[in-house]
């Protein structure tokens, strides 16, 4: 092999010069994770904020198009139909039992649960349970007004509603009386009456007709007659569902009915060790749940963040060198970087705004 040799400006014999050569380094393209309010996504391609709007012909690795629409955030999760407020009824009066209400009856106001000696037990609402004998004389108290609140609202008046048992009182009892078949007497025996909070549903038996009605026995085990269900939801997910909130359930039958958030509980740990918001949901339509029974249905709330807007996919925003976004039009072969404001964030979308877009424009994202 030949080695050219040259001289010095004052002729010294210098060392042979060496071939320069030109290192290429292969780069990988870095893919940047940016948290975008409550989402996240990629920047594809791009170690960089995006260029101020120019043009170019390299295509993005995918489109989406901008659609408008409501951005909704939602969540779902599965728990059991049940009734809540579980209690037994047991028998304050003395003889045979005759009668009792049947499993998956409802009781309400002013209706009977059972009978003794053919005559009926009535439920009537309030907190409060019966504990003495009503009568004339007897001293005030919220057992009274509790009686006197729920004759008025079977319709019999004549009284003050207060916590005085007085001869007016005694005279609407006495119309009472006879409408159920009672003696006429004015008073009301301990056990004639069962005081609960709200109308409840029959969910066992425990005593037929013809068993002694013996004071203490449980005659009935009922509950609350309004379905529940209970749902556990991920704690960053809490904020949709406060009390009051609506929401759908999806049934069994591919049919759907609406239930509100009864009760928001603290927070738990579940089976798999993850933080989740014990969450108890009223069914409000019974009518939609005639034949639902201890089944299992899946709970979906949801938040509107933003009515009628344009939205892209997260992943399609780009950030702008001194802040803000913005996203990559595709015409075509021609990509030009628009720069957009953005609004709500919903579902791994964001509401934008920016010159030039509109419904069905395309615009860059990540190849999937």
């Amino acid at each position: 092999m030949t080695t050219d040799l040259h001289l010095s400006d004052d002729n010294t014999t210098l060392p042979p010069r060496r071939t320069r050569r030109r290192l290429l380094t292969a780069v990988s393209a870095v893919v940047a994770v940016t948290a975008v309010g409550t989402g996240v996504f990629l920047l594809y391609g791009r170690t960089e904020p995006a260029p101020e709007p120019t043009a170019t012909t390299q295509l993005p690795p995918a489109t989406e198009k901008v659609v408008r629409g409501d951005l909704v955030e939602e969540v779902r999760a599965i728990g059991p139909i049940r009734f809540s407020g579980k209690r037994a009824i047991r028998n304050q009066m003395q003889g045979i039992v005759t009668w009792t209400a049947e499993v998956n009856d409802t009781v309400d106001r002013g209706e009977k649960l059972y009978a003794v000696d053919d005559k009926p037990v009535v439920l009537l609402l309030g907190d409060l349970p019966a504990w003495r004998e009503f009568a004339p004389k007897m001293t005030d108290g919220k057992d009274v007004l509790a009686l006197e609140e729920n004759l008025a609202a079977l319709g019999y008046m004549g009284f003050t509603v207060d916590e005085e048992f007085t001869g007016n009182t005694a005279d609407a009892v006495k119309r009472w009386q006879k409408n159920l078949g009672l003696p006429v007497t004015g008073k009301l025996e301990l056990g004639r009456v069962v005081f609960l909070p709200r109308a409840v549903r029959v969910g066992g038996v425990t005593a037929r007709p013809g068993d002694p009605a013996e004071r203490g026995a449980e005659i009935l085990r009922t509950s609350g007659a309004t379905r529940h269900v209970a749902v556990d939801i991920p704690v960053a997910e809490q904020d949709l569902a406060v009390k009051g909130a609506k929401a759908t359930v999806m049934l069994p039958d591919g049919g759907t009915t609406k239930a509100v958030v009864a009760s928001v509980r603290t927070t738990k740990l579940n089976k798999e060790g993850k933080s989740v918001v014990p969450v108890s949901l009223r069914l409000t339509d019974s009518e939609d749940l005639k034949n639902v029974q201890n089944t299992e249905v899946v709970v979906v709330l949801k938040r509107t963040e933003a009515k009628d807007v344009l939205s892209v996919p997260v992943t399609a925003l780009l950030p702008r060198a001194g802040g803000g976004y913005a996203v990559e039009v595709v015409e075509g072969t021609t990509v030009r970087s628009v720069p957009v404001t953005t609004g709500a964030f919903a579902d791994g979308r964001a509401e934008v705004s920016g010159p030039g877009l509109a419904e069905g424009t395309r615009v860059g994202v990540p190849k999937l």
